[in-house]
C-alpha cells in the first residue's frame, strides 16, 4: 500500500501534461518556479507569464545601448560644438533659434540625424523601464527595446509627415521649419536628460529611483510642449483653436498612441521582429 501511494505521488508530481497557466487557473501554484510570476494585463484578463530575476544584475546589452547613445552625443559635442550648443540654446531662447536657422537645417544636416537616433533608443529604453514598473512586469529584454525603437521611429516619421501636410494646408512652411527645429532641440535636451534618468532607474529599481527618474524626464517633456505652444502662439497667423488642434495632432495624440503601443509591445502582443541575444 505504501509503495503504491509513493508511486502515485511521484507520477502526479512529474505529470507534464498540465501547463503552468492551467495550474494557476485551477488554484495550484506549486508548479511555479521561483523566477516565474503571473500578472494580469491592463484589461484584467489573460494572465501573462513573466520572469523576475532573483538577482539585481543589469542586462549588459542595455548598458551597451546607453553607452552608444551617450557616445554619439559626446562625439557630436566635440566634432560640431557650435551646432551642438545652437541646438541646446534653441530649446529656451529664440536668439539661438534664429541664428541656427540662418546657418543650417537640423533635419537635413548633421548632427540632426545622429541626435534623432540617440533620442529614439533612449526613449525606447526609458518607456520600457517606466511602463514595466507601472504594470509590474519583469525587466525589459533587448529585443523588446529594439522593437519599441522601431515603433518610435515610425511614429516620429509619421509626425514629420503630418507636420508637412498641415503646413501645406495652412500655407505656412516657415512656421513648420521653425517648429521642427525646436523639436530637434527637444531631441537633444531630452536625450541628455534621459541618460541619468535611465541610469537611476537601473541602479535604484525602487519607488524613490522611479519617481526621481520619471520627474526628470517629465519636466523636459512638459517644458518642450509649453515652449512649442507659446512660440507658435506668438508666431502663428491663425487662432488659438487651430493652434490647439495642431498641437493635438502632432504632440498629444501621437504620445498617447505611443504609450498604448509600448504597453502592447511589453506584454508581447505586438512584435515586429524577434532577436536572440
Amino acid at each position: 500500500m505504501i509503495q503504491n501511494e509513493l508511486y502515485n505521488f511521484i507520477i502526479s508530481a512529474n505529470d507534464s501534461t498540465k501547463s503552468p497557466i492551467d495550474s494557476v487557473r485551477s488554484g495550484d501554484t506549486s508548479v511555479l518556479s521561483a523566477r516565474q510570476t503571473f500578472i494580469t494585463k491592463p484589461q484584467g484578463i489573460n494572465p501573462v507569464l513573466t520572469y523576475r530575476s532573483q538577482n539585481k544584475t543589469i542586462d549588459p546589452y542595455l548598458l551597451i545601448l546607453i553607452g552608444l547613445s551617450a557616445l554619439s552625443l559626446v562625439l557630436v559635442k566635440h566634432l560640431m560644438p557650435r551646432r551642438f550648443f545652437q541646438l541646446l540654446g534653441s530649446y529656451t531662447a529664440n536668439r539661438w533659434l534664429n541664428q541656427l536657422l540662418r546657418e543650417w537645417d537640423p533635419s537635413k544636416s548633421m548632427p540632426g540625424p545622429a541626435i534623432v537616433l540617440s533620442y529614439i533608443f533612449l526613449l525606447a529604453l526609458m518607456l520600457s523601464l517606466v511602463l514595466s514598473k507601472i504594470y509590474q512586469l519583469a525587466s525589459p529584454q533587448t529585443d523588446v527595446i529594439l522593437n519599441l525603437a522601431v515603433i518610435i521611429f515610425l511614429f516620429t516619421l509619421a509626425r514629420q509627415s503630418v507636420g508637412k501636410l498641415i503646413s501645406l494646408i495652412f500655407r505656412n512652411k516657415e512656421l513648420n521649419i521653425q517648429l521642427r527645429t525646436i523639436e530637434f532641440s527637444h531631441y537633444l535636451t531630452a536625450s541628455l536628460a534621459m541618460i541619468p534618468a535611465i541610469i537611476i532607474l537601473l541602479l535604484y529599481p525602487n519607488e524613490t529611483g522611479f519617481l526621481i527618474g520619471l520627474l526628470m524626464i517629465s519636466i523636459v517633456f512638459i517644458f518642450s510642449f509649453i515652449r512649442t505652444f507659446f512660440y507658435s502662439l506668438g508666431t502663428a497667423p491663425f487662432s488659438i483653436f487651430y493652434l490647439f488642434l495642431y498641437l493635438c495632432a502632432l504632440e498629444i495624440v501621437p504620445f498617447l498612441l505611443l504609450l498604448k503601443t509600448a504597453s502592447l509591445v511589453l506584454t508581447g502582443e505586438i512584435l515586429i521582429f524577434e532577436t536572440k541575444f
